[in-house]
């Protein structure tokens, strides 16, 4: 017999029934259950960092760290789900210690665009991107895990996607639920994220509490860039689910 979690999962599909007019007014987000095999489900935690340059955005990250991340981290280990660490290579990099994973995996340099251009090295300078223009991005010193995450032996820190996919193929790993940060960034973009490994295949859940984005000054007091990239997932890459479905998930698997 197969152990199953069942999570009631959310997504926003740009359509409607065939008797209601397809207008943008009319769309609206919708639920369902999904079966998840513990077998074959991961829990991957995404830049779950103990510091950042971002004052503001770092007072909120801790809060939803402490509050959802670590209870949903608590409760995938009690049920059975495999947990997988990815800090990012910037977080290896400067933890030495994180570094217990498999085989880098096969690796493609692309011959274009030059590499000069694509490192805006050299007559290429004038092009860098944004984060590289005036006043520029401030280091953050002893980058790492937050202290609130524990670390175990048997849980494998990964920094890039070859890495994942490895790790989730010697597994038969099919489902990834997401926690951590920033939602809109490394969420979304890293190349172990959502959009990435949706691209791949995977069934791909976030874990709408246990996740901020960072925030623009007219956004701050709403949270709608959070909410954007979240209905971004729900509408493109895959579902969302409540930290209080996904812990009610968990322990009826543990108890079942």
């Amino acid at each position: 017999m197969v152990e199953v979690m069942h999570l009631r999962v959310r997504y926003f599909q740009d359509s409607t029934p065939e008797d209601t007019p397809c207008r943008e007014e009319s769309f609206i987000r919708r639920d369902l259950e999904m079966a998840l095999p513990l077998a074959e489900t991961a829990l991957i935690l995404v830049d779950v960092w103990n510091n950042h340059f971002n004052e503001s955005w770092l007072e909120r990250a801790r809060k939803v760290t402490t509050d959802a991340i670590v209870p949903a981290l608590h409760a995938a280990r009690a049920a059975g789900l495999t947990v997988v660490h990815a800090p990012s290579p910037e977080a290896i990099r400067a933890s030495p210690h994180l570094r217990r994973f498999v085989s880098e995996g096969k690796k493609h340099t692309p011959s274009w665009p030059p590499d000069d251009f694509r490192k805006r090295k050299g007559i290429y300078e004038a092009f860098r991107g944004p984060r590289s223009q005036p006043p520029g991005i401030r280091p953050i010193p002893g980058l790492g895990v937050s202290p609130a995450i524990e670390l175990k032996k048997d849980e494998p820190v990964i920094a890039r996607q070859a890495q994942l996919q490895n790790f989730l193929e010697e597994r038969g790993i099919l489902h990834l639920i997401y926690a951590g940060f920033a939602t809109n960034w490394c969420i979304l973009h890293r190349d172990y994220g959502t959009r990435a490994m949706a691209g791949l295949g995977y069934n791909v859940i976030i874990l709408r509490d246990a996740t901020a984005g960072v925030e623009y000054p007219d956004t701050l007091d709403t949270g709608l860039a959070t909410e954007l990239a979240v209905r971004e997932i729900e509408q493109q890459l895959g579902f969302s689910a409540s930290n209080e479905d996904f812990l009610a998930g968990c322990g009826a698997a543990r108890t079942g």
